[in-house]
């Protein structure tokens, strides 16, 4: 009979897809299985990664996966979007290495989905370098106010402030300045606000 955990872990990663989606899943669900139950668990957590599965990642990250490694470096060559995040997440945590950055920073500075291009942003703070810094300063000026959002948040949270930009008024009224046939407000009008609150945060994190 399938211990609690297993049924814990089952429900987190191979539970309802828009729940997953909706409410998130705890990633660490998986650390509680023990002996065969933890064997199947990695089994099936690459084998669902292999499928398309971005949750997958985050539990194989979790159990530290080594037997995953391979499968997750193979799968850096034509992954993309999300999915390509939490592998190279995944990967730098297990080898502890910051050398797989550069996928996550890919995705920011390219991928066409602003929602992905704002997980990015999101994700890369926990993995300060300076070439991190500089993408996230870049994507102050990203066209999508969520990126510039996210990005502004993880540069508070690197420096060691609350990660909260709305606190930062004056920041925070330029990356919200948006540009539509309604406002007439001009692409370069906005460019300049994005610039502008970019150069701002420059200031705050030299004081």
């Amino acid at each position: 009979m399938p211990s609690r955990q297993w049924d814990y872990f089952m429900d987190n990663f191979f539970g309802d897809p828009y729940m997953m989606w909706h409410d998130g899943i705890d990633p660490t669900s998986v650390c509680g299985l023990e002996g065969a139950e933890r064997d199947q668990a990695e089994a099936m957590l690459i084998e669902s990664m292999q499928q398309g599965s971005y949750w997958a990642p985050m539990g194989l990250r979790e159990l530290r996966s080594q037997k995953a490694v391979p499968v997750m470096k193979e799968m850096l060559l034509s992954a993309s979007g999300v999915l390509l995040i939490e592998i190279a997440i995944a990967l730098n945590v297990i080898e502890d290495t910051l050398d797989y950055n550069q996928y996550v920073l890919h995705v920011l500075r390219t991928y066409p989905s602003p929602y992905t291009r704002l997980k990015a942003a999101m994700k890369l703070r926990d993995f300060p370098t300076p070439e991190v810094i500089e993408a996230l300063f870049d994507a102050v000026n990203d066209v999508d106010y969520l990126v510039r959002n996210h990005a502004s948040e993880s540069l508070l949270a690197i420096h060691g402030l609350q990660p909260t930009i709305s606190e930062h008024k004056e920041i925070f009224k330029l990356i919200i300045v948006d540009y539509d046939k309604t406002s007439g407000r001009s692409t370069e009008e906005a460019s300049k606000a994005y610039k502008k609150a970019e150069q701002l945060l420059r200031g705050l994190f030299e004081k």
